[in-house]
C-alpha cells in the first residue's frame, strides 16, 4: 500500500521529473563539455528526455493517449540503451549488472503492453512495474558506485550521482504515470463503471476531483 501512495504521489512525480532533466543534464554536459564526448552519443538520453518532459505535461493535462505514447517511447529506448551496453562488458561487475539492466528493461517494457491491452485496472501488475523500477534503481546504483571506486577523477562522483538521480528520474516516472493511470480505473470501476455501459451518470473523474 505504501508503495502505491508513493507511486501515485503529485509530489513524487514532480521530484522524479527533476531528478531525470538534471541529473542527466549535469551528466551529457560533463561529457560533452569536459571529457569531449561526441554530441551524437547522447542522442538517446536527449531523445529520452525529451519524453519525460512531453510525459508530464501529457499528465497534467490528462492527455491519456499522449501519455501512452510517452511511456512506450521511454521504455523503447532504455531497452534499446541496455541492448547497446552489452557489447561493453570488461569488468566482472560488468557482467552481471549489464544483463540485468537488460533483462529488468525487457519486463518492464513488455509488463508495460500487457498493462494497456484492455481498459481494466491491473493493480498486480502494475505492483510488478514499481518492483522492477526499484530493482533497475539498485542494479544501477550499485554499478555506478563498483565503478566508481575504480576512477581516481573526484569529477567522476559527480557524474555518477548525477546519472544515478538521473536514471531514477526516467525509470521511475513512467512507473508514476502507470500507477496513476491503474488508480483511475479502479476509481471508475468502483463507481459502476462497465465497457459496455461507460460511465454512471454524475460519474466525476478522479483528475477532476483535485
Amino acid at each position: 500500500m505504501e508503495m502505491k501512495k508513493l507511486f501515485t504521489s503529485d509530489n513524487f512525480f514532480l521530484a522524479m521529473l527533476l531528478f531525470a532533466v538534471i541529473g542527466e543534464a549535469i551528466y551529457s554536459s560533463i561529457d560533452i563539455f569536459v571529457y569531449h564526448y561526441a554530441i551524437q552519443a547522447q542522442l538517446t538520453l536527449f531523445f529520452r528526455l525529451v519524453c519525460v518532459i512531453v510525459l508530464y505535461i501529457s499528465y497534467k493535462r490528462h492527455s491519456k493517449n499522449v501519455m501512452k505514447g510517452m511511456m512506450g517511447a521511454l521504455l523503447a529506448a532504455q531497452l534499446i540503451t541496455s541492448i547497446q551496453y552489452l557489447p561493453e562488458l570488461s569488468t566482472p561487475v560488468d557482467y552481471v549488472c549489464f544483463p540485468l539492466f537488460a533483462v529488468f528493461s525487457a519486463l518492464l517494457f513488455i509488463n508495460h503492453f500487457i498493462i494497456n491491452a484492455d481498459r481494466q485496472p491491473s493493480p498486480r501488475l502494475i505492483r510488478i512495474s514499481q518492483i522492477l523500477s526499484i530493482l533497475l534503481f539498485l542494479n544501477n546504483t550499485v554499478s555506478e558506485f563498483l565503478w566508481l571506486a575504480s576512477v581516481p577523477d573526484p569529477l567522476y562522483y559527480v557524474l555518477g550521482i548525477a546519472d544515478i538521480l538521473g536514471f531514477l528520474g526516467m525509470t521511475a516516472s513512467v512507473v508514476c504515470v502507470e500507477s496513476r493511470l491503474d488508480a483511475y480505473r479502479l476509481d471508475r470501476e468502483s463507481a459502476g463503471w462497465t465497457e459496455e455501459k461507460g460511465y454512471p451518470e454524475g460519474y466525476v473523474h478522479e483528475y477532476e476531483k483535485k
